[in-house]
């Protein structure tokens, strides 16, 4: 029996998150975006590269502003992690060969959300997000 790639394991590994600076910046200057309420995304086609074997990479934020106790916004960047990695596989399916998406996902709520609205919250933004990808395709 083969070992599955990480397409089929439901896993939110590091070569599947944005951590490189430039990357980030990048996303931000050139990126679009678009909100499901209460999450903000801003997402950027690229090229992959050699090295790139997964075909997103994810960050997440949760600005001090909104929630201000850091628990509070550890437990959203939890539960946000935990929504993306069970439901990423439905959009790993529409990018385009040869590309890579550079996504950030930014809470913009107000409240503390259980796992259940994350689930919901993700899934529509992961919906909406495939869509916009499968317009843009050539």
């Amino acid at each position: 029996m083969s070992t599955p790639s990480i397409h089929q394991r439901f896993t939110l590994q590091a070569i599947e998150r944005l951590k490189l600076r430039k990357q980030i910046e990048t996303l931000f200057q050139t990126g679009e975006a678009f909100s499901v309420f209460p999450l903000r995304l801003v997402f950027r086609l690229t090229p992959a590269g050699a090295e790139d074997i997964a075909p997103v990479r994810a960050g997440f934020s949760i600005p001090k502003k909104r929630i201000r106790k850091a628990v509070g916004r550890n437990r959203i960047r939890r539960l946000l992690r935990e929504a993306w990695r069970l439901q990423k596989h439905t959009l790993y399916q529409v990018i385009p060969e040869g590309k890579q998406m550079h996504l950030f996902l930014i809470y913009s709520g107000a409240e503390k959300f259980n796992f259940e609205e994350a689930c919901t919250v993700v899934k529509k933004a992961i919906e909406k997000l495939a869509a916009k990808v499968a317009a843009t395709k050539p």
